[in-house]
């Protein structure tokens, strides 16, 4: 009986989540060239700062423990 329950469960979820994804898309709308360049940038940056932070904390538990 509970194993139903959570199956039913389960495939209900499964069709909100499908409902969800054709709202998310129907409102959604294509950024322009400037958005999509911008939104490239800013993702790269945010990367390289966290990659080159990584990189120091790393380097200096590897010498501490050195």
């Amino acid at each position: 009986m509970v194993k139903n329950y959570l199956h039913m469960a389960f495939l209900e979820s499964l069709k909100k989540l499908k409902d969800d994804w054709k709202l998310i898309t129907s409102v959604a709308k294509k950024p322009d060239k400037d958005m999509l360049s911008y939104s490239i940038k800013l993702t790269l940056l945010v990367v390289g700062v966290v990659g080159i932070l990584a990189y120091i904390i790393q380097l200096s538990v590897t010498l501490i423990i050195k």
